[in-house]
């Protein structure tokens, strides 16, 4: 399965549908994200991870500040049949948190946001069916992985769909596989200071199944070097009606499914 690339600066259209249609899964360049923006926003979160845990654990409950971050540690979510080898920093205008840990995190990850949400409105736009009025500047969400070096063989995320509409992915290593339509799994990476892009299952059902959302996930041997991935979830406002169910409701049932 050949992965798409599109450039954000010269797309059309069709170049778009048809990625959604046949593979679920493109990358993209020319998205005009500035690369220091993005090391800075890496750095910062990493010298956040590298926190002693009791430090970090200060951020883990109770989660009851709207629009604060969350720390999720190694095996807070499960994914596939066994908890997910990996921690996050997870914040969103309207996620309930519990505090940011310095005032430069804070001001990198809102910085980066709004140039997420700039590239994802440029793709909701090009897939047409009047999809972008149905999105706002709040209920999208950013959500920064740590993956530890080695660990192990098998699964570091396991396999599964996301929930939203779009889930646009900077990473740093290699690892990340979709499942090819005859069921074996293709390696994914984006070319350098690019985006791996996918659909997810609200956008799946928004398309009457015309666009498919795609089984992923992340691997790695016992050799494999310590991974970041910055991923952005575009969702549409939480009130928003797909197909018969309520947006906000949706993604948050999936989420509490997977042990968040």
């Amino acid at each position: 399965m050949s992965i798409p690339a599109i450039d954000l600066a010269h797309v059309s259209p069709d170049e778009i549908a048809r990625a959604c249609e046949e593979v679920g899964f493109f990358t993209v360049v020319g998205h005009g994200v500035d690369r220091a923006l993005i090391e800075e926003v890496a750095a910062r979160s990493r010298a956040f991870f590298d926190r002693p845990d009791e430090d970090k654990e200060r951020f883990r409950a109770p989660a009851d500040a709207l629009g604060a971050p969350v720390y999720r540690p190694l095996g807070a979510e499960k994914l596939g049949a066994n908890a997910d080898r990996k921690a996050s920093l997870d914040w969103g205008p309207t996620l309930v948190g519990v505090a940011w840990p310095d005032d430069n995190l804070r001001a990198a990850y809102q910085r980066y946001y709004a140039e997420m949400l700039r590239v994802a409105g440029t793709i909701v736009e090009q897939l047409g069916m009047d999809l972008a009025q149905h999105f706002d500047d709040r209920s999208s969400s950013l959500r920064v992985i740590d993956y530890p070096a080695g660990g192990g063989g098998g699964t570091r995320a396991g396999a599964h769909r996301d929930y939203g509409v779009l889930t646009l992915i900077h990473s740093d290593a290699a690892g990340l596989e979709v499942e090819t339509r005859s069921g074996e799994w293709a390696p994914v990476q984006a070319p350098p200071g690019g985006y791996v892009v996918n659909i997810g299952d609200l956008l799946q059902r928004w398309s009457n199944d015309r666009w498919v959302s795609t089984l992923h996930r992340v691997v790695g041997n016992s050799s494999a070097p310590r991974r970041q991935s910055l991923v952005f979830f575009h969702n549409p406002r939480s009130e928003a009606v797909v197909d018969g169910v309520v947006a906000g409701d949706y993604i948050l049932a999936r989420a509490a499914a997977a042990g968040l």
